[in-house]
């Protein structure tokens, strides 16, 4: 299990100087404007190629000397390196303003020391995700982490792999999303084989759980007593000779079914919340054409009460009357529609047809 326990210090006031160890240039203008003098600064090498967004200009960090908006760490004030796809820093992308993101960067590793990343509680409250310090966005990590597996496979040095691997098992350590923990699984997984001495390209093979039961490909009746169960594999010889494989992972497993049960529950959720919605805007329609009928009785009431002494007042007595035998047939209508409260799969099939125009199947 990797550690992720990291000592605090104050990164916010590592000096400048030390950036020395970097290789940087003695003078900005060796670079065609890095103020890090960072010849492998991205606003030199990405000149040509102009972002969908340009950065939101920074009066605050950018205005020190020899701070590179581009290439300089917003957490310690060193260089970034972007090595192996830039695994170890992370840019904020937040839109912050119309036309601008915020476009800092920072390391990985001056954002866990920070409690700026990774999974974080108290009122901070992050979740696999990365805090900026500069605009207070958040990013989420894991698709930054999953990343880390295809870089992974075109490296050659097993120590490298391991330290990628372990930055990301520090980024999903804890997390409460399903697919943090899944890759998880595979981060740690990976860096069991590694230290185990598994080959570098079997230890990229993902098998499916119970694969070959899932398939038809085992049929117990003829297979033989002879299993053996290595770890995550499940071997069984056959009456013909043949060894079946069953590759498994409970871990793997729990985790899908948690993540089945999640769309479902999620999949009732929106449903119910589309019926709720469907509800409250019907009976909000109902209560308005209510008070709209009460207003007309009262105006008619008037008009009858000020025509008393007419010589014909029975064509306003008949619109009272009209009014109120109309109102009773709205109320009737509107107790019908409140029978939703007990929910849509308990009122009757001819209420949601004819008061929310729901057609139901037999």
């Amino acid at each position: 299990m990797v550690s992720c326990h990291v000592e605090r210090r104050n990164l916010l006031t590592a000096p400048l100087e030390e950036m020395a160890e970097y290789g940087v240039s003695d003078s900005p203008t060796d670079t065609g404007g890095c103020k890090a003098g960072n010849k492998m600064c991205s606003s030199i090498l990405e000149q040509s190629e102009k972002p969908p967004l340009a950065a939101m200009p920074c009066d605050i960090c950018c205005s020190e000397p020899r701070f590179c908006h581009d290439c300089c760490c917003i957490l310690c004030s060193k260089l970034i390196n972007s090595e192996h796809g830039g695994y170890s820093h992370i840019k904020c992308e937040a839109v912050v303003d119309e036309g601008y993101i915020c476009g800092h960067i920072a390391h990985i590793d001056c954002a866990l020391r920070c409690y700026m990343a990774g999974t974080v509680g108290g009122s901070i409250g992050l979740d696999a995700e990365y805090y900026c310090r500069r605009c207070d966005a958040r990013t989420d990590l894991v698709s930054h982490a999953a990343r880390f597996l295809q870089t992974c496979e075109s490296i050659d040095s097993r120590d490298d792999i391991e330290k990628i691997l372990s930055v990301g098992v520090c980024i999903l350590g804890g997390s409460q999303k399903t697919s943090a923990k899944r890759l998880l699984i595979r981060f740690e997984s990976a860096i069991a084989k590694l230290q185990s001495g598994t080959s570098l390209e079997d230890i990229w093979k993902v098998e499916d759980s119970f694969s070959a039961i899932s398939t038809g490909a085992f049929d117990h009746g003829n297979a033989a007593l002879e299993v053996t169960n290595d770890e995550d594999t499940l071997n069984v010889r056959t009456s013909s000779g043949h060894t079946l494989s069953i590759a498994f992972d409970h871990r793997s497993e729990s985790l899908r079914l948690e993540d089945e049960i999640e769309q479902v529950l999620q999949a009732l959720r929106k449903s119910q919340d589309s019926e709720y919605k469907m509800a409250e805007e019907r009976l909000h329609a109902q209560k308005n054409f209510l008070l709209n009928l009460y207003q007309q009785l009262e105006k008619e009431r008037s008009e009858l009460a000020r025509c008393a002494s007419s010589a014909d007042p029975n064509a306003l007595l008949d619109a009272v009357l009209n009014r109120v035998d109309q109102i009773k047939r709205e109320l009737r209508k509107l107790k019908d529609m409140e029978r939703v409260a007990n929910g849509f799969g308990k009122t009757s099939k001819g209420i949601l047809k004819e008061h929310f125009g729901l057609e139901t199947q037999n």
